[in-house]
């Protein structure tokens, strides 16, 4: 049996793994059963929440640890909590101010290990449909108050930001960008499921904790001693970029920006056409690579 150069795997789901309707192709669940076959530690790596991708763990097998929320939070396979990183409250209140007052409503996405709902929603203005499909399509459990005061668990929120068209919320990105420069991390881009379920663009903002991305809660999940050349890492969105740069071998997609396959070794296809299995066999799978 031909030994694998890599030690661990680190896989974004969405634009990724997953196809435009958010399904795992079955070339694309081979080619990762091949990929654990061979010993390599499977590390998933996702903007959704647990609650968000639980459905898609179960449909891959998945049984070892989760980053998700961007980098915000690391579980195991059952959604317990291993390690987190949590948005301090006065960023909270600050994100969310500038939401409500351009007239959108604010999410905030709670830990769910300590708190009873996936997320508190602040404000009366209506829920963008793409939220609406989002949250009643994965069953995620909300609590509704009017005001930031009203939040009950203000010490656990992993991410604040909002859904709405970009042309709205772009402005609101652009002012938070000064007022959260060192304190704050923000991102705002196009959503890739939501688009194609409800038949318009989507935009989302989101602001974490100034350190989160996904490489830094890699390290607390590989501990002092690793490896980081044996490390290959897949995805194609703005929140995979610092991991990109810190692993041995950054695969990105053909779907990706421009942005982002700046920070590639290689590029494989596009996530509609199984460009996930097409990198596996190519550059992952111990003698399937092709020259």
């Amino acid at each position: 049996m031909i030994t694998s150069e890599w030690d661990v795997l680190v896989l974004d789901l969405d634009g990724t793994l997953l196809c435009k309707a958010g399904e795992v192709s079955e070339q694309n669940l081979h080619a990762l059963d091949e990929v654990r076959d061979n010993g390599i530690e499977i590390v998933v790596a996702t903007g959704r929440c647990f609650a968000e991708c639980k459905h898609i763990l179960d449909r891959i097998n998945h049984f070892g640890v989760c980053i998700t929320a961007g980098g915000s939070q690391l579980t195991d396979a059952e959604g317990n909590g291993i390690a987190r990183n949590v948005v301090a409250q006065n960023i909270v209140e600050l994100v969310t101010s500038n939401v409500l007052q351009s007239g959108h409503r604010c999410l905030l996405l709670k830990d769910a290990t300590v708190c009873d709902a996936q997320y508190v929603l602040v404000g009366d203005a209506p829920l963008h449909h793409a939220s609406t499909w989002w949250f009643e399509t994965l069953g995620i459990s909300l609590l509704e108050v009017d005001t930031i005061e009203e939040d009950p668990w203000p010490e656990h929120t992993l991410r604040v930001g909002a859904v709405a068209l970009e042309e709205h919320l772009l402005p609101i990105a652009l002012h938070l960008e000064n007022e959260l420069e060192g304190k704050a991390k923000l991102q705002h881009w196009s959503a890739v499921t939501c688009s194609e379920a409800t038949g318009s663009s989507t935009h989302l903002l989101e602001v974490f904790g100034y350190s989160v991305n996904k490489w830094s809660m890699l390290e607390k999940h590989l501990g002092n001693e690793f490896d980081r050349t044996r490390i290959a890492a897949i995805g194609d969105g703005l929140n995979d970029i610092e991991l990109l740069k810190e692993v041995g071998l950054s695969i990105v997609m053909e779907n990706a920006n421009d942005d982002v396959q700046l920070y590639a070794d290689v590029l494989t296809g596009h996530h509609d056409n199984h460009g996930f299995s097409e990198a596996m066999r190519r550059w992952i799978i111990p003698g399937q690579g092709q020259t």
